[in-house]
């Protein structure tokens, strides 16, 4: 049996996972993109997103995340320095114009890598990593499975710049949001405009960078006959806005539709905050326990992100199971968190019990 609480909202109380229906509040001629805020991890619309698409950011931003991984685990050091070889040196596209037998630090390395897109720094780093590009591959092709990314996939040559990776703008913002939740402290590189090697200066390709002040990642890249793909976040007001969008536009226009697109998620947009991990916000009856009643909450962050003009329909309700029979232990599921926007269901999420309840010898329950 299960009972109902409905929780009159008041701007109460912060992310989760859902996708609201208000795409009609987006308006853009971009081909391809995919907008959502971090906040509340809610994707607030989105066009031809799971589009078959060729990128050459793919390999790299993957890189990118299995190396910050190795630094975090001790794998690789970042005061580390490393022997550059034939391979990596004779790289073509983008270079650091790193030489054969170089010794180079592994920070400058992922600086040439992060913020011009280095093809020689790339190499050089997953030498050391991995060994061969083809061992390389294969753990960028398992991190994929493991982060859900089902239209990526990596072949030979990752950082030949004629050979751009198959992908979709939904895989490329799945892996943003991991680089950016799962490595926060490196994900501050992106944000970099330019770095000098060797008396040699190079700038970030991302000119969504300059553009406004807030946008600080990640990358945009120009493909020949396939148009400019661009992966940009900002932040305002402790609100994190992720794009991914394609288009053939010029790259002034293509800059114009990528900013309008961020400017519209923070303007027509908002982020309400409904939970704190382990914060009560109601009691539930509990039979045969030492204590009639036991808080619930919520174990993580839960918040939505709503048009501007929809916070009046926004309904909160929470079902519960009912009885609820001692014992109970701390993080047991005792009920459901339901959130509806025009009676549409836009977030679930566990409730928890914050306390354990144990259960009542017969003397003490009469």
């Amino acid at each position: 049996m299960k009972s109902k609480i409905f929780l009159v909202l008041t701007c109460l109380l912060a992310p989760a996972i859902a996708f609201s229906k208000a795409v009609d509040s987006i308006e853009s001629m971009a081909s391809i993109y995919v907008l959502g805020d971090l906040s509340s991890r809610l994707v607030i619309a989105e066009k031809n997103a799971s589009k078959n698409i060729k990128s050459a950011s793919l390999p790299k931003l993957m890189a990118l995340y299995l190396i910050f991984d190795a630094l975090e685990d001790g794998t690789l050091n970042i005061r580390d320095k490393v022997k550059i070889s034939k391979t990596a040196a004779m790289a073509k596209g983008v270079r650091m114009f790193l030489n054969e037998g170089d010794i180079v630090k592994i920070e400058d390395l992922l600086k040439g890598l992060v913020i011009y897109g280095a093809n020689d720094a790339a190499l050089a780093l997953i030498e050391e990593i991995w060994g061969t590009e083809a061992q390389c591959i294969a753990a960028m092709s398992q991190k994929a499975k493991v982060l859900g990314l089902s239209k990526s996939s990596f072949t030979d040559d990752i950082f030949e710049p004629t050979n751009p990776q198959s992908t979709s703008a939904s895989d490329l913002y799945q892996l943003a949001v991991a680089i950016i939740l799962d490595h926060p402290s490196y994900y501050q590189l992106f944000k970099l405009n330019e770095y000098e090697w060797q008396g040699i200066t190079q700038y970030n390709a991302n000119s969504l960078l300059g553009r406004d002040a807030h946008n600080d990642g990640l990358v945009v890249s120009s493909i020949p006959s396939l148009g400019t793909i661009g992966i940009i976040s900002s932040v305002r007001n402790e609100r994190r806005i992720l794009l991914v969008i394609g288009d053939e536009s010029t790259d002034a226009t293509f800059d114009s539709k990528a900013q309008n697109l961020i400017n519209q998620a923070f303007k027509k947009f908002t982020t309400i905050h409904l939970l704190q991990p382990w914060v009560p916000i109601t009691q539930l009856a509990v039979a045969h326990g030492f204590s009639e009643s036991l808080e619930i909450g919520s174990q993580e962050k839960v918040s939505v992100t709503i048009p501007r003009k929809s916070e009046r329909e926004l309904e909160v309700t929470i079902e519960s199971i009912e009885p609820l029979i001692a014992p109970i232990k701390s993080g047991d599921v005792v009920a459901k968190l339901s959130v509806k926007l025009e009676k549409d269901t836009i977030l679930t999420s566990d409730l928890v019990a914050l306390k354990g309840v144990g259960r009542a010898g017969i003397m003490v329950r009469g």
